[in-house]
């Protein structure tokens, strides 16, 4: 496997290509210091091979960060190694103090719904926009 960082001019926004499987990141980050917020858009799938790279990428864009929103919207499937990522993540931003909510897709309600009857990972349905015509 093999992981490519895309820098773009400014320093504020990166995406993340990993090879040889259909998951994409891209990562934007507002603020400064302590008001810095990231927000991490994935797209594709997560699966048994991509998920621990899916972590590790995920935690990485989150350091410095007061708070993460990952948007998982464009996630099409995500297996049950997905849903571990994601208890791995929480548990790193918890112990980071870093606040953070998942907004995911159908796919991945799914499945965080039967993994995670806890509800420790911290879902945010948001309504969707798309096919809403103009006032």
């Amino acid at each position: 496997m093999t992981v490519t960082s895309i820098r773009s001019r400014s320093a504020d926004c990166r995406s993340f290509s990993i090879a040889s499987t259909s998951l994409v990141l891209s990562c934007r980050t507002e603020g400064l210091d302590a008001d810095r917020h990231t927000t991490v858009s994935v797209g594709g799938e997560i699966d048994a091979h991509n998920a621990k790279q899916f972590a590790h990428l995920v935690r990485e864009a989150a350091a410095g960060s007061a708070a993460l929103v990952l948007d998982l919207t464009e996630v099409n499937f995500l297996a049950f190694d997905g849903a571990s990522a994601l208890y791995a993540i929480s548990a790193h931003l918890a112990r980071e103090d870093i606040g953070w909510c998942v907004v995911p897709s159908p796919a991945v309600t799914r499945v965080v719904k039967l993994c995670d009857p806890e509800g420790l990972i911290p879902l945010r349905e948001i309504p969707s926009v798309r096919g809403v015509k103009p006032a």
